[in-house]
C-alpha cells in the first residue's frame, strides 16, 4: 500500500505549484490559505479511502415501517463538500483554471498599483516636487 501523504506534503506541493504558476516563491501571506488547502486535502483522502474501502456506495436499511430501502452512504455528500472547497481554495491560490492571471499577478502591496489614480497623482506631485 502506498504511503499516505501528510498535509507537509501537500502545503510543500502547493508552494511549488504556487511558484511555478506565478514565477516567484510562495509569498507568506498565502500560507494559511497553503495550510487550509493541505488539510483539506488530507481530509479528501481519508473519506476517498473510506469510500474505496467499502463494498458498496449504497446500504440496505430498513425503514421505520420494517420496509427495505436503499439509502447512499453518508461519506458522499461529505466528499463532495470538500472537493468542491478544495475548488474554491485552489481557485484562491491561483492554480485553476477559474483563476485568471490578472488576479494571479495583481500587485496588492501597499502603493504598489499603476492603475489607482489617486496613487498617480501622488507619485507625480512627488516627483515634481524633488
Amino acid at each position: 500500500m502506498a504511503k499516505k501523504k501528510t498535509a507537509h506534503a501537500y502545503e510543500l506541493e502547493l508552494k511549488r505549484m504556487v511558484e511555478a504558476r506565478t514565477g516567484v516563491a510562495c509569498e507568506i501571506w498565502l500560507m494559511p490559505q497553503v495550510r487550509a488547502t493541505a488539510a483539506n486535502m488530507v481530509m479528501i483522502d481519508r473519506i476517498q479511502d473510506e469510500l474505496l474501502e467499502s463494498d458498496s456506495l449504497t446500504d440496505l436499511r430498513t425503514g421505520s415501517m420494517g420496509q427495505q430501502k436503499i439509502e447512499v452512504t453518508p461519506l458522499l455528500p461529505h466528499y463532495d463538500k470538500a472537493q468542491r472547497t478544495l475548488m474554491m481554495q485552489l481557485e484562491a491560490l491561483g492554480l485553476n483554471y477559474a483563476s485568471t492571471p490578472s488576479k494571479i499577478v495583481e500587485e496588492t502591496k501597499k502603493g504598489a498599483s499603476t492603475s489607482d489614480p489617486l496613487m498617480n497623482i501622488l507619485k507625480e506631485a512627488k516627483e515634481a516636487t524633488t
